[in-house]
């Protein structure tokens, strides 16, 4: 594990900005949070370093930028105009050039060109026409951008859609009652009509006359269409084609209004046109999309400056930080302090003190492991100078999960699975795949390697796809009264529980010899002696139990077995209370010693879900079995779709839940022996991404 150091620095207030993002350019140093420190540790209050108004203005700024994103419809995704340069200025000079960029911008003028086309193309398409079907002719431009964009704006304020819906809702009318009417337009005299009023009124005029017009034929408030033509055959033939003319000219009157307002947004559309052209907006929005990116990142990387730098405290005119940095970085980041300052600084670098919580450097694991790896930080990070449990428990979960899940069968279709999604892993770009992906991608060698665990014991226990009765359970061997193997589970439950309360008694002791590494690795000289003394209590426990019995004998433990229950069971707990007590105080030896007792006798009886679940596995294969008529090792044709049903269920329900036991497990009962979960994870800062 690389060495970690403390560097101290006290630089001139105008260098700050140049100093954090230099060290921010290569990602050397992770800032550590100084007022909080000195309050907690000296309770006295410093003076901190607030960039409040930066902060507001970064937010401010990333706001407008993300508002013009949206208004022009770009996307936010890809990479900047150009790199964001590596600059010396303080954030307020970055940030107002920012701002001065982000002004000269014409986002207010393409915006509103793209909502006048848009505005234009939705009318367009109220008439049932395509607005790439409309067209549109090239016009010059003889007025500025700005007054013509005004003008569209105006105009399209001048034809509401108010006056469209009225169009479109008098022309259905009237072509109901011509339908009605049954006179077509040729056998009608109609004259042109030109219009000489605007719209609106030429309208209200139309929708007038119509309501006379069904007024007059007695129509109004007919809804059924076969009495409507039924009161309209009734009509003579004259009334018939002087109604009919007055009709068509009402028709022709609404068609005209149509074609005028149809003629006048095609007008506005050859503007909008033009303007588009005359700007390139294509062009310009791309070009405005990769610099608003350029600005955005600029703001970003400013505000994390400014974020990192109320980390600091300050005097009069003067910063002081302190930062932890790797041993390997130390003589980069102290010239790059000292480039930035043109040597007016003041710089050490130090070992750490002893109640200093230093920040872990992680080095990458092989991918084969690389599920695991997220198994563990999703519980915590290890303590700085604790063990790092990845690669153990890449050998002690897929034990684990084999004894709940044993069978050769679904054993290996987890390692045709692992494969396959390891193969797929090699040809698809991770950063690309969503957050399941992902997980399902990495996970792929940890797939193997459970299903080559659950072969291993569906062959000691006899399964395949169950009880089937193809494999005969090969035995290992026994100790005493625990079997490894060489029996079924479901005919044979106790030597299963036997066989998982040892299983949960060496996992735990491991636990145990990791905690005692640990306080060796820490020069815990006085907590050293607990594992140890926890280590007797636990294989003594277990000694008691198999020589004398379980629960049903508990009495023999007090009564024959007293003296074993002195030397194997109190003397460790009371060893326990004592060094305890010598380390941190009496009362704090109590509570300890009542919970180690305590987790003793939990976790131990928690290791026979080992059992429960191997049986419901095995349990519920069998279900499926014997409604498919497997017996003895024979699968009929027709028992095929059932056992492959009940093996996918099987695989899906059982094998989710079977891996949560076994993560519980791992995060419950082990891990609280030596894994706090409490370090923290090296993450240098970086003003460049």
């Amino acid at each position: 594990m690389p060495e970690i150091r403390k560097l101290k620095a006290i630089i001139l207030e105008t260098d700050v900005d140049a100093v954090v993002e230099s060290l921010g350019e290569k990602g050397l140093v992770q800032f550590i949070h100084m007022p909080e420190k000195l309050e907690i540790s000296k309770g006295v209050e410093v003076s901190r370093v607030v960039q409040t108004e930066a902060l507001a203005r970064c937010s401010d700024l990333l706001s407008k930028i993300e508002l013009s994103f949206e208004h022009l419809g770009l996307t936010v995704e890809g990479p900047p105009s150009e790199k964001i340069p590596i600059t010396e200025e303080p954030v307020c000079d970055v940030l107002a050039e920012v701002e001065q960029k982000l002004a000269e911008l014409p986002v207010e003028t393409l915006s509103k060109c793209l909502a006048c086309a848009s505005r234009i193309d939705q009318l367009i398409e109220a008439f049932g026409v395509k607005s790439k079907e409309v067209e549109v002719e090239q016009v010059r431009l003889e007025k500025p951008i700005a007054e013509v964009l005004a003008e569209v704006e105006q105009k399209l304020a001048e034809l509401p859609a108010e006056t469209l819906s009225k169009c479109l809702t008098l022309a259905s009318r009237i072509d109901q009652l011509i339908e009605a009417f049954g006179v077509k337009s040729k056998e009608v005299e109609v004259e042109q009509v030109r219009l000489e009023k605007p719209i609106a009124e030429v309208l209200a005029e139309v929708e007038y006359r119509l309501s006379e017009i069904e007024k007059a034929t007695e129509t109004t408030g007919i809804t059924d269409e076969f009495a409507l033509m039924q009161k309209m055959k009734n009509l003579i033939i004259q009334d018939k084609i002087d109604l009919g003319r007055k009709i068509f000219g009402l028709r022709n009157s609404v068609t005209e209004s149509e074609r005028l307002f149809m003629e006048r947004l095609s007008t506005l559309k050859n503007l909008v046109g033009a303007v588009g052209e005359s700007i390139g907006i294509e062009t310009e929005l791309e070009e405005i999309r990769k610099t608003l990116l350029t600005l955005r990142k600029t703001v970003e990387k400013e505000k994390s400056i400014a974020k990192e730098e109320e980390k600091f405290v300050k005097s009069a005119k003067t910063i002081y930080f302190e930062a932890w940095v790797p041993e390997f970085n130390v003589e980069e980041a102290t010239e790059r302090i000292k480039k930035a300052t043109d040597g007016q600084s003041i710089i050490a670098d130090e070992s750490p003190a002893q109640d200093d919580k230093l920040p872990l450097i992680f080095r990458p694991v092989p991918n084969y492991i690389a599920a695991f790896e997220k198994l563990v930080y999703a519980f915590g990070y290890p303590s700085y100078g604790d063990i790092n449990p990845i690669r153990l428990l890449a050998i002690t979960f897929p034990v684990l999960f084999g004894i709940m899940f044993a069978d050769v069968g679904q054993g290996a279709i987890f390692v045709i699975i692992g494969i396959l999604l390891t193969l797929a892993r090699r040809r698809v770009k991770l950063e690309e795949a969503g957050d399941i992906i992902q997980y399902l991608l990495i996970s792929g060698e940890m797939f193997v390697f459970l299903g080559i665990s659950a072969i291993f014991f569906g062959f000691l226990f006899g399964e395949f796809f169950g009880p089937s009765g193809v494999i005969h359970p090969i035995s290992l061997g026994r100790i005493g009264p625990f079997y490894f193997g060489g029996f079924e589970p479901t005919e044979e439950p106790m030597r299963i529980l036997r066989f998982a309360i040892l299983v949960g008694a060496i996992h735990t002791s491991l636990g145990l010899v990791l905690r005692l590494l640990n306080e060796i690795r820490h020069k815990h000289h006085k907590l050293a002696p607990i594992p140890i003394c926890w280590l007797w209590l636990l294989w003594g426990s277990m000694s008691m139990w198999v020589y004398w019995g379980g629960i049903s004998n508990i009495s023999k433990w007090f009564a024959e077995g007293n003296i074993m229950l002195a030397g194997l069971v109190i003397l460790p707990l009371v060893l326990i209370l004592g060094f305890t007590a010598m380390a941190e105080g009496f009362m704090e030896g109590v509570g300890f010693t009542v919970e180690v007792f305590a987790e003793t006798l939990s976790h131990s009886m928690s290791y026979g879900r080992l059992m429960a679940l191997g049986l419901i596995h095995s349990a519920m294969n069998y279900m499926f079995l014997v409604l498919g008529g497997v017996d003895h090792g024979h699968f009929p044709l027709e028992s095929i779709p059932i056992v492959v049903t009940g093996t996918i269920l099987v695989m899906i329900i059982e094998g989710l839940v079977v891996f949560v036991h076994t993560l519980r497990l791992h995060w419950v009962e082990w891990f609280s022996k030596f894994h706090s979960g409490e370090g923290i994870p090296f993450k240098p800062f970086r003003s460049t991404q």
